[in-house]
């Protein structure tokens, strides 16, 4: 495969929102079937781009490549293409190659998207904080007035009118997040619905009071969501408590939770004061 064909599909890849992993030969000691560089990607679905040596090699290294995407984690692996007298750390093989390889997997991942439902007093500091941290921006309003190029320049699309119909087209990936902060009640329920509808296991943030955050949970369970099955992606009231009032800090406060969700971090969230240690 010529690398121009090799790079461009890891780039379309990447461009449909999908990671990708890239596993790299970077030891051989012995016989093996590639050299020293030799690269092969593989997509989310398993498909891979390229060629690594085929056979067994190539199937540990797709499962391999799968777990490190799942987990958004690189690691390596030291693998023996022989039978007998494996290295203690090498995992064995049913090849006869002869030889001992080491793999580098490394996750490449699509800039993240951040689909902002509410372009008011809380959205447009949502949307500027989300460029500086490097999503790609998509904001959605009813009121051309409030969602308009003019006032989102930074972002990738405004989109002024029935959202509604807009969300069911969208497709979240695995690093995309929506928040919804437009603020009308049955707006706020029906965004948050066909999001979990057309993009399960996606991270959602609602901007809203406990009371409307506990009665949204009661009536998706009355419509037939099953809300246990979405309950570690759906957010709300959205934000860490830091005591914020203002839009810039509650879009502050929004952003630091998604931030730590996406990161995996401990919540509650410690300090990193020498003066706050236990």
């Amino acid at each position: 495969m010529r690398p121009e064909e090799f790079y461009g599909r890891i780039i379309e890849e990447l461009s449909k929102g999908n990671p990708v992993a890239i596993a790299t030969l970077v030891s051989k000691e012995g016989s093996g079937p590639r050299e020293i560089g030799a690269s092969m990607a593989v997509t989310v679905s398993g498909e891979k781009i390229g060629t690594i040596g085929g056979g067994e090699l190539e199937a540990i290294i797709i499962r391999n490549a799968l777990e490190a995407i799942e987990r958004g984690e690189p690691r390596k692996l030291k693998l023996a293409l022989r039978r007998e007298n494996v290295p203690s750390d090498a995992q064995p093989t049913n090849m006869l190659c002869g030889g001992v390889v080491e793999v580098f997997i490394n996750v490449v991942k699509p800039q993240p998207r951040v689909i902002i439902i509410g372009a008011g007093n809380v959205g447009k500091p949502l949307a500027e904080l989300g460029r500086l941290l490097g999503f790609r921006t998509i904001v959605m309003d009813r009121d051309e007035k409030l969602a308009n190029p003019a006032k989102y320049p930074f972002a990738e699309q405004v989109f002024a009118g029935d959202f509604l119909a807009e969300l069911e087209k969208i497709r979240l990936g695995p690093s995309d997040v929506a928040v919804v902060v437009y603020g009308e009640v049955e707006t706020d329920y029906q965004s948050l619905k066909k999001i979990l509808q057309h993009n399960p296991n996606r991270h959602v943030w609602v901007l809203c009071s406990r009371h409307r955050a506990k009665w949204m949970v009661e009536r998706l369970r009355q419509e037939g969501v099953d809300v246990e099955k979405y309950k570690m992606f759906i957010h709300m009231p959205a934000g860490l408590d830091i005591k914020s009032s203002t839009p810039e800090e509650i879009a502050v406060s929004i952003w630091a939770e998604i931030i730590c969700v996406l990161k995996n971090c401990e919540i509650p969230v410690k300090p990193l004061s020498i003066f706050k240690e236990q």
